[in-house]
C-alpha cells in the first residue's frame, strides 16, 4: 500500500505544488490505462489511504531475483558451489546498471538504494565462489571495475588482493591495499579493516593458506652440547673431589629464562679452546632478589658437567666490603694443598691457584661480591673451568663476563612460591589475598619466604590476616620479619653503604608518589642541578634500589623505586628529614611539575589563554636552570599523566593548596581532549577540598569552575550549571574578570544545549567583553566561533563567516592549532549549511588532519559525525555508515556523549534512506533516550520528529 502522500514526497519532495493530489491521480489513471491495455487489468486498486499494485513474482523483475537468489544460496548450503555461482549468475543477468538509475527523488533513490545493495552482495558472494573455485586470474578485470564503481567496498579490495596474489601477482596485490587504504582515509576518514589489513600482512609474509594449502614445517631441536668428563689426572685421585655447594631452596620459583641463559653460556664456553679465557657469568640485583639462590640452583643443575668439583665462597658483600684473601687459601685447601705449605705471597698464592685448575673442570660459585679488585684472585685463567658471580651492583669492570639481572618475581610467579611454602591449598583458598601478600611483598623473594615462614608456622592464620598487617606502610617491614631473616637489615646494608649526599636523596624519592621519576625531580628535591641530580640518581641505580625505565615514547630516563625500599626510604626520612625540609622539598618538585604543564599548556595555545594561575612558587624560579624541553605538548601531558594525577594529589594531600588547585587545572586540557574523566574528577575534587580547608577563595572558585566544565562534557547540564553559578558568585565577589570570563563562556554553552537561546547570547557577549578586557585572544576566538555557530542555526550565514574569519586569524597569529581546528569545524558546518558540500568535506579533512596530529580523541569525534552527516547528504550512504559508526565507537569510548548521540541519529537518517525502518527505528530510539537525559530539548524534537515517521504508534521514550 502506497499513500497519495507518499506519492507527492516521492515526486515533488519537499516542495509539491497546490495541485499535486489531483495530478497524482491524473498520472494514476493513465498508468492504470497502459496496464490495462497490456493484459494487466486491475492490477492498480484503490483505497482509502492510497493505492496498491498487485503483480506476481514472475513479473516483477526485482521479485524474481529475490527469489532466484535464495535458490542459488540454497544450492551453496548444500555444498554444490559450481551450480550455486552458476546460479548467481544467471540472477544477475536479470540486473541492466544500477537500479532506477537517473531517478532524482529522495524516496525513491532510499528504494533505489537497497535493491544496489541486495546486487552487491550477490556480486561478492558469487565472486566469493568463483575465487574458491580457482577463477582468481578471470577476477582480476572485473573486480577493478567494480572498485572503479564502488570505491568504499572493503570487500572487494580483499577479493583484488587475492585473486592477483593467486595470478603470482604479489606486487599489484599490495598496491591494490595501498590504493584501498588512500581512498578510505580520504573519502571516509577511516583505516582500512582489520580483516584488509590481516590481508596484507599474510600477503607480505606469503603466507601459504593464501594459496588454500596447509603450511609445512618443523622444529628440529639442536643437540645439547656436551662437555669431555676427563678429570686431567692421568691416575686415581689423593684427594677428594670438592663439592662446596649449600643446599638448594627447597621453594625455588621461576627464573626459567636466567637460569637457561646462565646454563646456555657456561655449558657452551667451558672448554673451547677458541676461548683461551674462563666463561664468567655475573648475576646482579637487589638485596633479596634471590641472586644467590639462583646461583645455587644453576650449580647444582651444572655439577655433572664440572667433575673435577664446585668451589664455593660467600664473599660477605657489603657486610666486610674490605678485600678478604681468605677464600683463596679455602680454595687451595679444597684442591689439594695443605696450609702449612701455602706461600705467604698473595700472587703466589694466586700462580698455585692458577696451576691446580690448569687442567681441570671445575664450577666456581662466588656470591655476593662487592667489587671487580675482590675478584681478581679467585677468577682461574683456564677456559676448562666456569666461574658463577652474584653481586649487588653491576661489575662492569669485570672483562669479558656474561652480565644477567635479576628482577623481582612476576605475580604468578610470587604466587607459585608462597604456595610452595605455606602449601597449594592454602593459597587456593584465598588467591585473591595470596596475590596482594605478593605484591606487597614487592615480588622479593626474601619478602615472600619470611611472609610464607610466618604463615607456615601459624596454620590457624589466614592469608589475609598477614595482608592487613602489611597495608600499613609504617609497620610493612616489621611484619616482613621471621626468626632471624628480615628485609629491613637487608636494604639498610645498600643504605648504609652510600655517602651522605646520595643518601639524602635516597630519603627524600620517599616523599613522591609517581609511578616514575624523571632526573629533574631528584633535582627539585635537593635543591641541586640537574646533572648533579643524575650522578647521585645512577649511584642508586648502581646499588640496585633504582630500576631504570626506558619508554618507547623517548620520554628520556626515568627511573623507579621498589616498593620495599621505598618504605624503607620513607621511614629513614621520618627519622632524619625536619618536616619543614620534607614540606619544602615536596613544594619543589609540585612547582616543577607545574611549570611544565604551564609549558605545555602555552605551546598548545600560543600563551597562557583559556586558563587561570595561582602564585604558587614554581620550581626552578628561574628559566636559566632547564628542567626540559616539550616539543609535542599534547603527548607530554598524555604521558606524564599518572604523575600529574599523582602529584596534585598528594599536592593537596598535604595542605599545598595553591600548587593543587593550579596544576589540576592546568591539566584540563589533556583530560578534555583525552575523555580522561576519571582522572579529571579525582583531581578537581582533591583540588577544591584542599582549597575549602586552606580559605583559598580563587581556588575553589577555579575548582568549581573545573568541575563544571567535567560535568558540561559528560552531558550532566544540571550539575553544570550549579558548579558554574557557584564558580561565577566567588569570582564576582574576588573581582576576578578573566576567571568571570570563562565561567560565562562555558554556561554559554549549556544554555545552548538546552535551548535557551536569549541567556546564551548574553552569556557570550559579557564574556567576550571581558576576555578582551583581560587580553585573552584565544579565548575571544572561541566564543566568537561559538557564537557564529548560533548565527549558521538561525540562517545569518554571512555574520557567522565574518565571526569565523577573526577567530581564525586570531588562532593562526596564536599558533593554537586546536582553536583553528574547531574554527575550520564550524566553517565546516556552515558550508553543510549552504549545501556546500566538497568545501564541508575538505574542511573536515583538514580538522582531521590537525587533531590526530594532536591525539585530539574528543575533536575526532565530532569531526567524525560531522563527515558522516556530509557523506549522507552526498547520497553515499555505505561511506556515511562507516564514517559514522567509527565516530559513535570512538564517543562512547571517550564519554563524548553528546556526538554519540547525534551519530545515532545520522545513522538514523541513513537507514531511513535505504527504506530499512527497523534498523532505523533502533538508531533513533537509542539517539532519543541519550537526548533526553542529556536534557537537549532541540534535538529531543528533531529526533522525534524523525521517529513519527517510522513509529506508527508514535510511542514516546521516558528519560532517566
Amino acid at each position: 500500500m502506497t499513500s497519495i502522500d507518499q506519492l507527492i514526497e516521492a515526486v515533488w519532495s519537499l516542495d509539491p505544488p497546490a495541485t499535486s493530489r489531483s495530478q497524482i491521480q491524473i498520472c494514476v489513471s493513465r498508468l492504470r490505462k497502459l496496464l490495462d491495455s497490456s493484459g494487466h487489468v486491475g492490477t492498480i486498486r484503490t483505497h482509502a489511504a492510497g493505492y496498491c499494485l498487485e503483480f506476481g513474482v514472475a513479473e516483477v523483475d526485482s521479485l524474481t531475483f529475490l527469489a532466484q537468489l535464495e535458490t542459488a544460496r540454497a544450492t551453496i548450503a548444500r555444498g554444490e558451489r559450481e551450480s550455486g555461482a552458476s546460479a548467481l549468475r544467471a540472477a544477475l543477468s536479470l540486473w541492466r546498471g544500477p537500479a532506477l538509475c537517473g531517478m532524482e527523488s529522495d524516496v525513491v533513490r532510499r528504494g533505489a538504494t537497497g535493491l544496489d545493495e541486495q546486487r552487491m552482495s550477490a556480486i561478492e558472494e558469487r565472486i566469493q565462489l568463483d575465487l574458491e573455485l580457482g577463477r582468481h586470474a578471470e577476477l582480476v578485470a572485473e573486480l577493478h571495475t567494480l572498485i572503479g564503481q564502488h570505491p568504499s567496498r572493503e570487500r572487494l579490495y580483499g577479493f583484488l588482493m587475492l585473486a592477483l596474489y593467486r595470478s603470482g601477482r604479489q606486487v599489484e596485490a599490495l598496491e591494490a591495499y595501498r590504493d584501498a587504504r588512500a581512498v578510505l582515509i580520504r573519502d571516509v576518514g577511516v583505516e582500512p579493516c582489520a580483516e584488509l589489513q590481516s590481508l596484507e600482512t599474510a600477503i607480505l609474509n606469503r603466507d601459504p593458506v593464501l594459496l588454500g594449502e596447509q603450511s609445512a614445517g618443523s622444529w628440529s631441536a639442536q643437540p645439547r652440547t656436551q662437555l669431555n668428563h676427563t678429570s686431567g689426572h692421568g691416575g686415581r685421585r689423593s684427594w677428594p673431589v670438592p663439592q662446596q655447594l649449600p643446599s638448594g631452596v627447597a621453594d625455588f620459583t621461576g627464573r626459567h629464562r636466567e637460569t637457561a641463559r646462565i646454563v646456555g653460556f657456561l655449558t657452551s664456553s667451558a672448554g673451547t679452546e677458541a676461548r683461551n679465557a674462563v666463561p664468567v657469568v655475573a648475576l646482579y640485583g637487589r638485596g633479596g632478589v634471590g641472586k644467590s639462590s639462583l646461583a645455587v640452583r644453576v650449580a647444582h643443575e651444572l655439577s655433572d658437567q664440572f667433575p673435577d668439583g664446585v668451589l664455593y665462597a660467600d664473599l660477605q658483600g657489603m657486610r666486610s666490603p674490605r678485600c678478604d684473601p681468605s677464600p683463596l687459601s679455602h680454595f687451595l685447601f679444597a684442591l689439594g694443598g695443605y696450609g702449612r705449605e701455602l706461600p705467604d705471597d698473595p700472587q703466589v698464592r694466586r700462580d698455585l691457584y692458577c696451576s691446580f685448575l690448569a687442567q681441570r673442570r671445575v664450577l666456581i660459585v662466588l656470591d655476593d661480591a662487592v667489587s671487580e679488585e675482590q675478584l681478581k684472585p679467585l677468577i682461574p685463567g683456564s677456559s676448562t673451568c666456569a666461574v658463577i658471580v652474584t653481586s649487588r651492583s653491576m661489575l662492569s669492570g669485570l672483562h669479558g663476563a656474561r652480565h644477567v639481572p635479576l628482577g623481582p618475581l612476576d605475580p604468578s610467579e610470587s604466587v607459585e612460591m608462597l604456595a610452595g611454602i605455606i602449601g597449594t591449598r592454602r593459597v587456593h583458598e584465598d588467591s585473591d589475598a595470596a596475590a596482594e601478600l605478593a605484591s606487597a611483598c614487592d615480588g622479593l623473594p626474601l619478602a615472600i619466604r619470611i611472609a610464607g615462614g610466618r604463615l607456615a608456622s601459624r596454620e590457624n592464620w589466614p592469608i589475609a590476616r598477614l595482608v592487613s598487617r602489611l597495608r600499613d606502610e609504617r609497620g610493612r617491614l616489621d611484619e616482613l620479619e621471621h626468626r632471624g631473616a628480615e628485609v629491613r637489615s637487608n636494604i639498610a646494608l645498600t643504605y648504609g653503604s652510600l655517602d651522605e649526599q646520595t643518601k639524602r636523596l635516597f630519603r627524600l624519592l620517599a616523599l613522591v608518589d609517581t609511578p616514575d621519576l624523571p632526573t629533574w625531580i631528584a633535582a627539585a628535591l635537593l635543591d641541586v642541578r640537574p646533572t648533579v641530580a643524575e650522578r647521585l640518581l645512577e649511584n642508586l641505580v648502581d646499588a640496585q634500589v633504582l630500576d631504570v625505565i626506558e619508554y618507547r615514547d623517548a620520554r628520556g630516563t626515568r627511573y623507579r623505586l621498589h616498593e620495599l625500599v621505598r618504605v624503607y626510604a620513607g621511614e629513614v626520612l621520618h627519622d632524619t628529614e625536619e618536616p619543614a625540609e620534607r614540606l619544602a622539598a615536596l613544594e619543589r618538585a609540585t612547582g616543577g611539575w607545574l611549570k611544565l604543564a604551564e609549558t605545555a599548556h602555552r605551546e598548545l595555545y600560543g600563551g597562557d589563554y583559556t586558563t587561570i594561575h595561582g602564585s604558587g612558587t614554581r620550581w626552578p624560579a628561574h628559566d636559566d636552570l632547564e628542567v626540559t624541553s616539550i616539543t609535542d605538548p599534547m603527548h607530554w601531558l598524555d604521558t606524564e599523566r599518572p604523575a600529574l594525577v599523582a602529584a596534585v594529589r598528594q599536592a593537596a594531600r598535604e595542605g599545598l593548596a595553591e600548587l593543587a588547585w593550579d596544576l589540576a587545572l592546568t591539566c584540563v586540557v589533556l583530560f578534555e581532549t583525552k575523555g580522561y574523566f576519571d582522572d579529571w574528577r579525582e583531581v578537581v575534587a582533591a583540588a577544591l577540598q584542599a582549597a575549602e580547608r586552606a580559605g583559598n577563595r580563587t581556588g575553589v572558585a577555579a575548582s568549581l569552575y573545573s568541575m563544571g566544565t567535567m560535568h558540561m562534557f559528560k552531558g550532566q547540564l544540571g550539575d553544570a550549571q550549579q558548579c558554574f553559578r557557584d564558580a561565577r558568585t566567588i569570582f564576582e565577589a574576588q573581582r576576578h574578570d578573566h576567571g568571570i570570563a570563562l565561567v560565562l563562556r562555558n554556561a554559554a554553552y549549556v544554555d545552548r544545549l538546552v535551548g535557551d537561546d536569549t541567556a546564551m547570547m548574553a552569556k557570550y557577549d559579557e564574556a567576550l567583553r571581558l576576555l578582551n578586557q583581560v587580553g585573552d585572544e584565544v579565548g575571544v576566538a572561541h566564543v566568537m566561533r561559538s557564537q557564529a555557530g548560533h548565527w549558521i542555526e538561525v540562517g545569518e550565514h554571512d555574520h557567522a563567516r565574518e565571526l569565523l574569519d577573526q577567530a581564525l586569524d586570531i588562532a593562526r597569529r596564536r599558533r593554537c592549532v586546536r582553536v583553528e581546528a574547531q574554527v575550520l569545524f564550524s566553517f565546516a558546518a556552515l558550508h553543510l549549511q549552504l549545501g556546500e558540500l566538497e568545501a564541508a568535506r575538505q574542511e573536515l579533512h583538514r580538522v582531521l588532519r590537525i587533531v590526530r596530529a594532536s591525539g585530539d580523541g574528543i575533536g575526532e569525534a565530532h569531526a567524525l559525525c560531522e563527515l558522516g552527516r556530509v557523506r549522507y547528504r552526498e547520497g553515499r550512504l555505505e561511506g556515511a555508515e562507516r564514517t559514522l559508526l567509527h565516530a559513535c565507537e570512538l564517543a562512547s569510548q571517550l564519554g563524548e556523549r553528546l556526538v554519540e548521540a547525534k551519530s545515532l541519529y545520522t545513522l538514523g537518517e541513513v537507514e531511513l534512506a535505504r527504506g530499512n525502518s527497523a534498523a532505523a527505528t533502533t538508531h533513533l530510539g537509542r539517539a532519543e533516550q541519550m537526548f533526553g537525559q542529556l536534557g537537549s530539548p532541540t534535538w529531543i524534537a528533531r529526533t522525534a520528529t524523525l521517529l513519527s515517521e517510522v513509529r506508527p504508534d508514535n510511542r514516546t521514550v521516558e528519560y532517566t
